[in-house]
C-alpha cells in the first residue's frame, strides 16, 4: 500500500515479468533489456550478462508528483563466459508500480569487479598497499584509494633509508640523494596533498571524483617506476649484457702452444 510518506513498500519484493519497454527512443531507454555487457564480478572478463529467468523483483517504488513512480528494480544477470550469477540494480522512473522502467537513472552490478594492479619489482609490502588503492578506485572508494596512495609515497622513502621526520621531508629528502628527479618530486606532493585533504579536510566539504582520484594513483605508479622499477628494469639489461660477454669469452679456444699441432676434427 502507499502511505502518508507517499513510499510504496511491498509486504516482500514481488516479481513481474520482464515486458520490453515502448519508449525506445526515450534517452533512458535500455535498449538491450536481454542482455548487456559488464566486467563479471567473478570472473574478471568482460562478458555479456544475459537476464536468467523472465523476472525483476521490484524492492521499492514511491509516488512521484504527475503520477509517475520511481522503483527500484533487481535482475538476475549470468555471465556468458563463468556462468555465474550476479544481480543488476536499476533505478528510475516507470509510469506505475506494475510497468518496467522507462527511464533509467543509476544501475549497479553485485558483486563488483574488484581490479588491482601487479607492481612488479617494488618490495612487498609497498606493492600489496600500492594495489589495494587502485582496488579501492575499481569500486568506487576514491577517498580510500588517495589515502593509500600517501602512504605508499612515505613507505618508498621509508624503504630508501628516509627517515626524517614528515612525508613533506621524505620527499625532498628523496631527492636530495638522486633518488627521483624534479618532476617526479613534484608529482610526490600532489600525492601528499591530495592525502592530506583527505585525512585532515572536512569530509562534507572535499569532494574528490573519479578523473582525480585516478590522476592521483597514476603520479603515485610514476614515484614507484623512478624509485623502484626502472633501476630494476636496468640492472636485468646490465646483466644480460654481462652474461653474454662472459659466455662469449668462454667460447673463444686458448691460444695454441709452440711446437705442438692441434689436430682438426672431421
Amino acid at each position: 500500500m502507499i502511505g502518508t510518506d507517499r513510499t510504496w513498500l511491498p509486504d516482500k519484493p514481488f516479481c513481474q515479468p520482464r515486458k520490453s519497454l515502448q519508449s525506445r527512443n526515450h534517452p533512458g531507454y535500455a535498449f538491450d533489456m536481454a542482455g548487456t555487457s559488464t566486467t563479471c564480478g567473478w570472473c574478471g572478463r568482460l562478458a555479456n550478462m544475459a537476464l536468467h529467468g523472465d523476472f525483476t523483483v521490484t524492492v521499492s517504488a514511491a509516488l512521484k508528483s504527475g503520477g509517475a513512480v520511481r522503483k527500484t528494480e533487481h535482475e538476475a544477470r549470468r555471465c556468458d563466459h563463468c556462468g555465474g550469477l550476479s544481480i543488476l540494480r536499476r533505478s528510475g522512473n516507470a509510469r506505475d508500480v506494475n510497468s518496467s522502467l522507462y527511464y533509467v537513472e543509476s544501475e549497479a552490478w553485485f558483486p563488483q569487479h574488484v581490479e588491482g594492479r601487479d607492481f612488479g619489482d617494488v618490495p612487498e609490502p609497498i606493492a600489496s598497499v600500492a594495489s589495494e588503492a587502485c582496488r579501492c578506485a575499481s569500486i568506487g572508494a576514491y577517498r580510500g584509494a588517495v589515502a593509500l596512495a600517501r602512504a605508499v609515497v612515505e613507505a618508498t622513502a621509508k624503504a630508501k633509508g628516509i627517515t626524517v621526520n614528515g612525508i613533506a621531508s621524505k620527499i625532498n629528502e628523496l631527492h636530495a640523494r638522486g633518488l627521483i628527479r624534479e618532476h617526479v618530486k613534484d608529482a610526490a606532493h600532489e600525492v601528499r596533498f591530495g592525502g592530506n585533504e583527505i585525512a585532515h579536510g572536512d569530509l562534507a566539504q572535499e569532494s574528490l571524483d573519479k578523473d582525480e582520484a585516478e590522476e592521483i594513483l597514476l603520479l603515485m605508479s610514476e614515484i614507484l617506476q623512478e624509485v623502484f622499477q626502472s633501476p630494476a628494469r636496468v640492472q636485468r639489461q646490465r646483466q644480460k649484457r654481462l652474461d653474454r660477454k662472459a659466455a662469449k669469452a668462454a667460447e673463444v679456444p686458448s691460444p695454441t702452444k709452440p711446437g705442438v699441432s692441434s689436430k682438426s676434427e672431421d
